[in-house]
């Protein structure tokens, strides 16, 4: 299954974003600038969306990160007009897309049809089980949320006991 990374500061346009993502039948995780670093060098994305929120410093570690050693990983960022994309112009991108729902989905719908070879298909907003991820990454939500879930549940657990 393919994996998208969302990068944001907004949660509910990445939530957003998100369920737009999910209709080129990707697996989607969400966070934030600073944690997706932690994110890239945890698991495998095959493309890493960098949203409108995202500070430009950021989004150069983060595209950093995706291309380094020959990873195959693509960086889509988005845009609204030419000053943005003026400002970014030092982020080593794949690609270019603005926000509108249907144009990021042909955007990235296409940057990862080319990639592999591999064949997208538009589908409606379903959540994964866990037996679609075998191992690339956990489940389709904010990445920073699933975390905070899994530190939760260990320390109940070892309080229990």
């Amino acid at each position: 299954m393919l994996t998208i990374l969302a990068v944001g500061e907004d949660t509910g346009l990445l939530k957003t974003r998100a369920e737009v993502l999910r209709r080129t039948g990707a697996n989607v995780l969400c966070c934030s600038g600073a944690a997706a670093l932690k994110y890239i060098t945890e698991w495998e994305f095959d493309l890493i969306v960098l949203g409108l929120t995202v500070r430009q410093q950021d989004a150069d570690q983060i595209s950093e990160a995706a291309h380094r050693n020959g990873a195959k990983t693509l960086v889509l960022l988005l845009i609204t007009d030419k000053v943005r994309e003026e400002e970014y112009k030092s982020v080593n991108i794949d690609a270019k897309s603005f926000a509108e729902p249907g144009c990021l989905v042909r955007s990235a719908t296409e940057l990862l049809a080319g990639r592999g070879g591999r064949r997208l298909v538009h589908m409606p907003s379903v959540k994964p089980t866990a037996s679609h991820l075998t191992g690339k990454k956990p489940a389709s939500e904010p990445a920073e949320i699933a975390a905070r879930q899994s530190l939760k549940g260990s320390f109940e657990r070892r309080r229990a006991v």
